[in-house]
């Protein structure tokens, strides 16, 4: 039986697989959402943090609520926010992305519907979290200054499903320059 957070961990990785890598629905843009005020200080890192691995390795290795940093590129998908919320998709380093009906070599996803499976091993939910672990409510773009195809690392802990949903709570982000 899922707890409730396990159930709106799923809900949330949903819409983001579902309307973020998405063509068709445009959802959670529409969705209005009460600007809130945080301090990004207490979620950007001074200095980068050892030790991260790729979203495929850590899709692959990492355990349910273990510590973890990964390194990875903002984006893998069409739309890779969630508005009005500090969580995007990270794209691991080792590929990039290509426009729907582009040719794709090794290393290259498209962001059409044909590359979806192969996104999804390649792609994860962050989700930066407060002290509660509460997802905090301020779009990535607005809290961190972040754009589209940043290189990011990101520490926090995994979140997996006993269906593979693979989701990091992020407590810190540094941005690469």
């Amino acid at each position: 039986m899922k707890t409730s957070s396990q159930g709106l961990l799923l809900i949330l990785s949903g819409l983001v697989i579902s309307t973020g890598c998405g063509t068709s629905s445009d959802s959670l843009s529409e969705q209005s959402v009460t600007p809130v005020s945080v301090d990004a200080s207490l979620y950007q890192l001074p200095e980068e943090p050892e030790g991260a691995m790729g979203v495929i390795t850590a899709r692959e290795s990492a355990e349910d609520g273990e510590p973890l940093v990964l390194v990875g590129r903002i984006g893998g998908c069409a739309k890779p926010w969630v508005e009005g919320r500090a969580a995007f998709t990270l794209l691991d380093a080792s590929m990039s992305v290509v426009a729907e009906g582009e040719g794709s070599a090794d290393g290259e996803i498209c962001t059409g519907d044909c590359c979806a499976t192969e996104r999804l091993g390649c792609t994860t939910l962050v989700k930066v979290v407060d002290e509660q672990g509460q997802l905090v409510a301020v779009d990535s773009r607005d809290l961190f200054g972040l754009k589209e195809s940043d290189m990011v690392v990101v520490q926090g802990n995994a979140k997996k499903d006993e269906s593979g949903n693979f989701v990091i709570l992020a407590k810190g982000i540094f941005i690469r320059n």
